[in-house]
């Protein structure tokens, strides 16, 4: 709840049980002062607001930014380097919420998802994010082909990680790009091969079976953040 309110976004509801521990006692009273409300409930009712089981004894409705693929423009820097992160068939919730909170750590600009991708404010993933989720722009796009058209009009190249690709230290990667992660047993779904323009790999020094896809991720991130590629951003 803090991360929402260092990001200026106040709960329309807050739901907490007496006898908090300080911490949370101290994040209820500072979102009651920026105007939300509070309800004092009891342990079995915040239990049956929470999707999670441990609810630490608080519970914050809080509104999120709804943007679709037209936002893109207003988020990322118009020309030089910059980068996003697509989500393809995420069906984890924690998964997902890694990789958001990677993202933000070596700087993408947003974080696309997918129509077949977990609800990106589904509660798990929002608390695996650790408030990046706040922070870093989500956007949510329904159709694949206008999506592709809007980074292709916004000057971006199309990465995706692939068993068997070659090694991403290996590659010129270009300056604007998209990294395309799929789903960890089916790869990519919606997402037709011919609209990859270059794909990428992680090398592995032992026959261990693949990496998992929030792990595999955010080593590409990463890659990608120290060659110097997704700087720039508006954020």
């Amino acid at each position: 709840m803090d991360a929402a309110l260092d990001a200026g976004l106040t709960p329309s509801a807050v739901f907490a049980v007496s006898g908090r521990q300080p911490l949370v006692g101290a994040a209820v009273e500072r979102a009651s002062q920026a105007g939300a409300p509070v309800y004092a409930v009891d342990e079995r009712t915040l239990h049956s607001l929470a999707q999670t089981r441990e609810p630490q004894g608080v519970v914050a409705q809080v509104p999120f930014i709804e943007r679709d693929a037209s936002a893109l423009a207003a988020i990322v820097p118009a020309s030089g380097p910059g980068g996003v992160l697509v989500l393809d068939d995420l069906d984890d919730p924690g998964n997902a919420g890694t990789l958001i909170r990677s993202a933000e750590a070596f700087g993408a600009c947003a974080v696309c998802v997918g129509p077949s991708s977990v609800e990106p404010y589904n509660d798990k993933l929002v608390r695996a994010t650790m408030g990046a989720i706040f922070r870093v722009p989500i956007v949510r796009y329904a159709d694949w082909p206008q999506f592709e058209a809007e980074l292709k009009r916004l000057n971006f190249s199309l990465i995706a990680a692939t068993a068997g690709a070659p090694d991403i230290r290996s590659i010129d990667a270009p300056k604007r790009c998209a990294l395309i992660l799929g789903n960890e047993r089916r790869g990519l779904n919606a997402v037709p091969e011919g609209a990859i323009g270059l794909t990428v790999g992680i090398p592995q020094r032992t026959a261990a079976e693949s990496l998992n896809v929030a792990v595999a991720g955010s080593i590409l991130l990463y890659e990608l953040s120290r060659c110097g590629l997704w700087l720039g951003t508006k954020q």
